[in-house]
């Protein structure tokens, strides 16, 4: 999973990880290792960030999404 796509999309959309830790109704401590890696955000947190960004929920499974060329 892309844990690099939830933070820009968080970054993008201006928010804080307190903020998007309070939308998916967890700690911040927790949602931080959501966003590093450490552990895996679940289907239901998944299915709110989807519908929070209205983006489709396989976005947060493709690390080619908030890539840029840099050429």
């Amino acid at each position: 999973m892309s844990t690099s796509y939830t933070k820009g999309l968080r970054a993008f959309n201006g928010l804080t990880q307190q903020e998007l830790a309070e939308i998916l109704g967890i700690s911040l401590t927790s949602y931080n290792k959501k966003e590093t890696g450490k552990v895996p955000f679940t289907v239901d947190e998944l299915k709110k960030l989807s519908e929070h960004f209205n983006v489709p929920i396989e976005n947060f499974f493709n690390d080619e999404v908030f890539k840029t060329n840099t050429n």
